[in-house]
């Protein structure tokens, strides 16, 4: 019996006892600091051991055994009290742990010569001899107690023992177990020896044995042994065994020959006995019962030799539990004999009978006796608790508890109350089975845990309670949430998906877009607004909502508009070789071509912000650069072409549209042919048919032809008049455009080079000559995830390093004044020294001249001054130095290429120098979003 479940039962011992409070309270407490064996036994000077305070009880005493986690000296009660006035020794109640009595190979208690005492609570044990003994005792009740004497007992010695002197003892409601010998044992004489709702349980070696025992009555009673022999009832002993449950204690395969049979009633005790409303279940080998010498296999062979077992239970009526434990629909309940000579009107646990209305009654008077030690009680419970808001409370928020009743007996809930405590200090009483309250503060990080029992109108609980262990939080939110892009199918509209949370509702949630213009007002948990700016730029978007308890919440968001791209098949439109675009003449010194864009080569009338065009320049007469920016603007100090006297140089150039449809081209020395083939151009309309497409920038270039090495084509320089097919990575399948930078190396004639999908074009992307490496930046459409590549020239290898992806989900550009950030000749961003061989750069260009910090990349004008020796360029965002080129360059060469780069998670691009010693400038000339 657990410490629990005793004190509970303890905790009204006493009050059934006539005369209680005419005797005196004596105490005992063997860690008291000033206890004594000497007396006087008081509450504030208690005997150390309980055998002086037995030799010093009289009539009537109380004798309270302090619990404290040791053990007593084994005892011998010798106390006599009287029919009126008993002499009492309870286990103190409340104290959490029990009194145990360990005599080793003494017997724990004995009673010798005691008369009328009553003892509960104690735990007798012994190791190798008996645990609990009476001698020459009367009236002796024993009750909600434990005897044990462990497993390595000889198997003839009993756990308890009364001998012939004996008479008038009860055992009740008492646990016996790991007994290596039969639990309790009479002796011939004994008289009048009642056993009561006992359990005889764990493993133990044999049950109950009567010999010549007058009066012995064994009720309610489960009895679980090993190998049979549960009750033994010899040499003319008398008395009555009913409502009791015999089973085995464990699965152990028995003989079939020498297995004793459950219930032993020999031939001189036959007549003397009544054996009925039992439940017996054997092991598979052994056998009910042997009444006068005669085997019976079942209850029914027994009722039909002899009469006795009428309304037995065994099993082979009804499958009979092998434990202890019952369930609803057993046919032990309510199924018990009222009347059992000795029965109990309360069951081990101190349990009431109660009458289950889902079993047939079977047995007498109301039919609320279940056979075995435990009564079923009725199964109502409260399942648990629901709450509102689910699993969590909210401060100043009410939240409302519901009891989750279980109640399988229908039970009438007329009058119910249900008792909550809601776990912060505070409880309630419901008639409903709800209850609302209001927590005032959180829990942190800990949890609080409400219950509740119900209680019917008398008073008397049902069944077991219920309870919910939830969180105390301020209520959620509110939260604002917002995501604001461009798609490229509506240049410079951003739109912008809102989430607006929290418990309380919302009473405004309003959204700025950051260009000045009126807020706009949006409404429900989340949803989706557009706003369309009127120029390109990066802006901050604002959410602000407020909610019906008053409290705010913002989110902030920055949206880059700007035009989008299409990509052309290539138009030559300017060729001062030719007089196209422009007179047919050499550009002179200080010169400047006014070219025509919107309109011709495909470039529509209006909408057109910006285009691309690969600029060229033929036949020089001394060194010099070309700027190309917007017509009718100042002329910027970057340069996009860079050239020596005598050579064709191309570079592709991306450049805002002047606004009457105009852009310039400026010489700066000697005379110069200028060519201007337009790649594509950057709308700020939706476009009926055309293909509007974003940047999507790739975290690292990647090298996708290369024929010195075999890499997406047959290793081998290409031939005259060829074409090589070019097969871009997977991610590249749905792309609109690929941006790549395409180098002619080793030709043995020069030559152009030109980059194409669909038909070929007139124009060209490169020019080389013999010997000669040199690449440009190419824009180009794709066709079902693949290029061409033309060679007019002689044989020459080629390589192309794929940097980014034009996409139907791309980014915006957004095309600034072309802004000088790199010039290591002068100091500007980064020391006014060259750049030493296998040396990097890191240089910012987030947060910088006009770039946003969250800018997915940049449109970079790089150019190599004056190289030492042979060596090449290459930009990359960050990460390891990717095995691409941009910008390939002869010995004293200056030579320009535009570049995409993506940005860096540190808002950095890094250009590395092969060979050498560089230069480096780099010009702006936008940014992605």
């Amino acid at each position: 019996m657990t410490s629990a479940v005793l004190a509970v039962l303890l905790s009204g011992l006493g009050t059934s006892t006539a005369h209680a409070d005419t005797g005196t309270a004596l105490y005992v407490d063997n860690l008291a600091a000033n206890c004594s064996d000497t007396g006087p036994g008081s509450q504030a000077e208690p005997f150390c051991q309980i055998e002086p305070a037995a030799q010093a009880a009289i009539a009537g005493d109380i004798v309270h055994i302090a619990g404290n986690n040791t053990v007593y000296a084994p005892v011998t009660i010798s106390s006599k009290g009287t029919a009126d006035a008993p002499v009492r020794f309870f286990a103190a109640a409340s104290t959490g742990t029990e009194v145990k009595v360990a005599g080793g190979l003494t017997t724990g208690i004995t009673f010798s010569g005691a008369q009328y005492v009553d003892m509960a609570g104690i735990y007798a044990s012994a190791s190798g001899t008996t645990a609990l003994a009476f001698a020459d005792s009367q009236h002796i009740t024993y009750r909600l107690a434990t005897v044990g004497t462990g497993l390595h007992t000889a198997a003839t010695i009993p756990a308890i023992t009364v001998d012939g002197s004996s008479s008038g003892i009860a055992l009740t409601r008492d646990l016996v177990f790991q007994s290596g010998g039969p639990v309790f044992a009479s002796g011939a004489g004994a008289q009048d020896v009642t056993l009561s709702d006992d359990r005889f349980a764990g493993t133990v070696h044999g049950g109950v044995t009567a010999v010549g025992t007058t009066g012995i009555h064994l009720a309610g009673d489960t009895i679980s042994t090993v190998c049979g022999n549960a009750i033994s009832l010899t040499d003319g002993s008398s008395g009555s065994v009913e409502n009791t449950v015999v089973m085995p204690a464990t699965t152990t395969t028995c003989s079939d020959t020498g297995t004793p049979a459950e219930i032993t009633v020999d031939a001189a005790s036959a007549a003397q006995v009544t054996e009925d409303y039992n439940a017996v279940n054997p092991l598979s080998t052994g056998t009910d019962y042997d009444w006068g010498g005669t085997a019976y296999a079942t209850s029914q062979a027994l009722r039909n030799g002899t009469g006795q077992g009428a309304h037995d239970l065994d099993q082979t009526d009804l499958t009979i539990p092998v434990t202890e434990w019952l369930t609803e629909h057993s046919p032990l309940i309510d199924s018990g004999d009222a009347n059992a000579p000795g029965e109990l009107s309360t069951d081990y646990y101190g349990k009431p009978r109660v009458n289950d209305p889902l079993v047939a009654d079977t047995g007498t008077g109301d039919s609320s006796y279940d056979r075995g030690a435990m009564e079923f009680q009725d199964p109502f419970k409260v399942g648990g608790i629901a709450m509102s808001p689910n699993y969590t409370a909210y401060v100043g928020v009410p939240t409302t508890f519901t009891a989750k009743v279980s109640n399988p007996w229908s039970d009438s809930l007329d009058g119910a109350s249900y008792a909550f405590d809601f776990g912060d200090g505070t409880t309630t009483t419901s008639s409903t089975g709800s209850a609302t309250h209001t927590y005032t503060q959180d829990s942190g990080s800990g949890y609080l845990q409400a219950a509740v029992d119900v209680d019917r109108a008398d008073g008397t609980r049902i069944g077991t309670g219920g309870f919910i262990n939830f969180a105390v939080t301020q209520p959620p939110g509110p939260d604002a949430g917002l995501s604001c892009g461009q798609d490229p199918s509506e240049p410079r509209t951003a739109g912008c998906a809102f989430t607006a949370t929290g418990y309380y509702q919302m009473t405004s949630d309003r959204i700025t877009f950051g260009d000045g213009s009126a807020a706009v007002t949006v409404t429900g948990s989340s949803g989706y607004t557009a706003h369309t700016y009127a120029t390109a730029g990066t802006y901050t978007v604002t959410q602000h909502i407020t909610d019906s308890d008053g409290r705010t919440a913002t989110a902030t968001t920055t949206a880059t508009v700007g035009p989008s791209y299409v990509v052309t098949s290539p138009k030559r439109i300017l060729d001062t070789r030719h007089g196209t675009g422009a007179p047919q003449r050499p550009v002179g010194p200080g010169g400047v071509v006014r070219l025509k864009v919107l309109g011709v080569g495909g470039i529509p009338t209006s909408g057109v912000t910006a285009v691309t065009m690969n600029v060229t320049d033929v036949d020089a007469t001394a060194s010099s650069y070309v700027t190309v920016y917007p017509d009718g603007t100042s002329r910027p100090t970057a340069s996009n072409l860079n050239f020596t006297a005598g050579r064709v140089n191309p570079n592709l150039v991306t450049v805002r549209v002047g606004s009457d449809g105009y852009v310039d081209l400026y010489n700066a020395h000697g005379d110069v042919d200028l060519i201007a083939d337009v790649q594509g151009y950057f709308t700020s309309v939706p476009r009926t048919g055309a293909h509007l497409s974003g940047l999507s920038p790739l975290t690292t270039p990647e090298r996708i032809l290369d024929t010195r090495y075999g890499i997406g084509a047959p290793k081998g320089k290409v031939a005259p008049g060829s074409t090589t097919t070019v097969t871009l990575p997977r991610e590249a399948s749905s792309a609109v455009a690929a941006a790549l930078n395409v180098t002619a190396t080793g030709g043995t004639s020069g030559g152009v080079v030109t980059v194409y999908c669909g038909s070929r074009p007139s124009t060209s992307n490169l020019n080389y000559r013999t010997g000669q490496t040199v690449s440009n930046l190419v824009v180009t459409p794709v066709c079902s995830g693949k290029i061409e590549i033309y060679n007019s020239g002689g044989h020459v290898n080629l390589i192309a390093d794929l940097q980014s992806l034009y996409t139907t989900g791309g980014g915006p550009f957004v095309p600034t004044s072309p802004t000088r950030f790199l010039d290591t000749r002068n100091g500007t961003g980064a020391p006014a020294e060259p750049l030493g061989a296998d040396g990097t750069l890191t240089v910012k260009v987030a947060g910088v001249d006009g770039v946003p910090a969250d800018a997915g990349a940049v449109l970079v004008n790089l150019t190599g001054v004056g190289p030492t020796t042979v060596t090449h360029l290459t930009a990359y965002g960050d990460g390891s130095l990717p095995n691409v080129y941009n910008d390939n360059l002869a010995a004293g060469e200056t030579r320009p290429v535009l570049a995409v780069l993506p940005v860096g998670a540190d808002g950095c691009i890094r250009i590395n120098n092969a060979q050498g010693a560089v230069n480096v400038i780099a010009d702006l000339e936008g940014y992605y979003g």
